[in-house]
């Protein structure tokens, strides 16, 4: 990070991931007819407040949350949300404006806004590299897992 970025508030957050552009990654995910994502009831509840906020933003009418009986509640406060792949774009595409576009845009996202919006596109991103034509796939669904753990490492 150089000098400009630390004086206009840049952060390591703020790079562009490589790899497919987000354009492309859109069309994959538009593509999937449903997904499940497992990740905290907190981080899914983030977004969906994020969306019912900033109702009148581009991509808001496409999101639709999950109702009730479609998140399966599992030990930890985890769940599994089932979501369409129209709706699985609108939350990438939201997390890339959270990350990249906020500059444009009368909203202030915090450091850890973008935090939380970059880790869950990066979930996102990886599992679109494996999608394929459901002519081609032996049955598998994708399944998008946001739960990092913290492992005791042993002593060496």
């Amino acid at each position: 990070m150089g000098l400009w970025d630390r004086f206009s508030g840049k952060s390591d957050l703020d790079e562009e991931p490589s790899g497919p552009s987000h354009a492309e990654n859109l069309r994959v995910a538009v593509g999937i007819g449903a997904a499940q994502m497992r990740c905290h009831q907190d981080t899914w509840a983030y977004f969906v407040e994020e969306f019912e906020k900033s109702a009148t933003h581009r991509d808001s009418h496409v999101f639709r949350p999950a109702a009730e009986e479609e998140i399966t509640r599992e030990a930890g406060g985890m769940i599994v949300v089932s979501i369409s792949g129209s709706s699985l774009a609108a939350l990438l595409d939201r997390c890339f404006d959270i990350q990249f576009g906020a500059w444009r845009s009368s909203w202030n996202y915090s450091t850890l806004d973008k935090a939380i919006a970059a880790r869950v596109s990066e979930a996102i991103t990886r599992a679109l590299a494996h999608v394929t034509s459901v002519a081609e796939a032996d049955g598998n669904e994708l399944t998008i897992v946001l739960d990092d753990r913290l492992v005791v490492q042993p002593e060496s």
